[in-house]
């Protein structure tokens, strides 16, 4: 099996869900995708030459590495950063070695750089051939707490199960969303001086309690490349859908009339259709998808992580939610880091 087959799978069930409102098993769900992913990874280790130096980089404690190597689609920046903090976490509790590899689709000290802990690892210190490493795949697609904890319980077995030197874990598990998700971050994370720098200047042309709406559409408004290809809607349903976020976006001003709002989304047409009202502010840049991006450059990327840590800092959080619109973690997840509040917003179309 191959990656077009979670596209398959993924479409099947997301668009079941945006246009039927009905409920799947996602325990099932997750099963699935996690068996692709293992059988993916798994070829790739199958490929790798039977060749290492174990005295390089070994310490004889296990050691669990977040990988993030291009060799299956790990989703967007969200779907990463809660498979990565959420194996910390798991690590920190059980006194294992924790360690990140994020090489593809760019290098992660990019944009960001270690916090308190220590989690870089050199990509050549890194083995790939039995029995020394074993890679562990865990795909997730329901966020509650019953199947967090089935996430937990299922990741901590599989990893103290292995007898490797080094467990490679590929996943997006969400169980930090139940843990103290910011303070594993700021363990792990401080921005870059670069990106430092950048989100100081927007700040302040933003003002004091700027406040932040997300409006995420996958391809609904026929202007975004995702890993999940739901057919653009009929130009009249098009503009429904704007016309009612717009309106949304009115009554959260009416509550916070002397703020800034920032508008965060996929679409770079609802972006444009938000410029006719006045309070409102965007930040400029490349709207891609970490999977599907043509071009690896740092620009490529920037707005992602820029639109997020402002996102992080604003002083209410709130994500738009009705017909055909995805329910985005992206705004949530920004909003565990420093403990904001967020609201979700679920309207009927008129």
């Amino acid at each position: 099996m191959r990656l077009n087959n979670i596209h398959i799978i993924l479409k099947h069930y997301i668009q079941k869900m945006l246009l039927c409102n009905k409920h799947y098993n996602w325990h099932v769900f997750s099963r699935h995708l996690s068996n692709i992913w293992q059988k993916e990874v798994e070829r790739h280790y199958s490929k790798q030459v039977s060749q290492c130096n174990r005295t390089n980089g070994s310490s004889g404690r296990k050691t669990v590495i977040a990988m993030y190597n291009g060799w299956i689609e790990s989703g967007g920046w969200a779907d990463r950063l809660k498979g990565i903090i959420s194996t910390y976490i798991l690590c920190k509790e059980n006194g294992w070695n924790f360690k990140i590899l994020y090489v593809h689709p760019f290098h992660l000290e990019q944009y960001i750089g270690m916090g308190t802990y220590d989690w870089h690892i050199a990509e050549e210190d890194v083995v790939y051939v039995s029995p020394y490493a074993e890679p562990i795949a865990l795909e997730t697609g329901s966020d509650s707490a019953f199947h967090a904890r089935k996430q937990k319980e299922w990741l901590k077995k599989k990893i103290e199960q292995s007898s490797a030197e080094q467990v490679h874990v590929y996943t997006n598990a969400m169980f930090a969303y139940y843990e103290d998700y910011g303070k594993a971050f700021h363990e792990l994370f401080r921005l870059s001086d670069k990106m430092e720098k950048k989100m100081q200047e927007l700040t302040q042309t933003l003002g004091n309690g700027y406040v932040s709406i997300s409006a995420r559409f996958l391809n609904a408004l026929g202007d975004f490349n995702d890993t999940v290809q739901v057919e653009p809607l009929p130009a009249k349903e098009r503009k429904m859908l704007i016309d009612n976020c717009i309106k949304q976006i009115r009554l959260i001003h009416n509550e916070h009339p002397d703020r800034t709002i920032l508008v965060n989304s996929d679409s770079s047409a609802f972006l444009e259709a938000t410029k006719a009202l006045p309070y409102t502010r965007r930040i400029s840049g490349n709207i891609v998808h970490f999977d599907t991006a043509e071009r690896h450059d740092y620009e490529t990327f920037e707005k992602t992580f820029i639109d997020f840590f402002l996102i992080s800092r604003a002083a209410s959080i709130y994500r738009l939610k009705t017909k055909w619109m995805h329910n985005t973690g992206f705004p949530y997840a920004a909003s565990l880091i420093n403990k904001t509040p967020f609201h979700s917003i679920v309207f009927n179309l008129e």
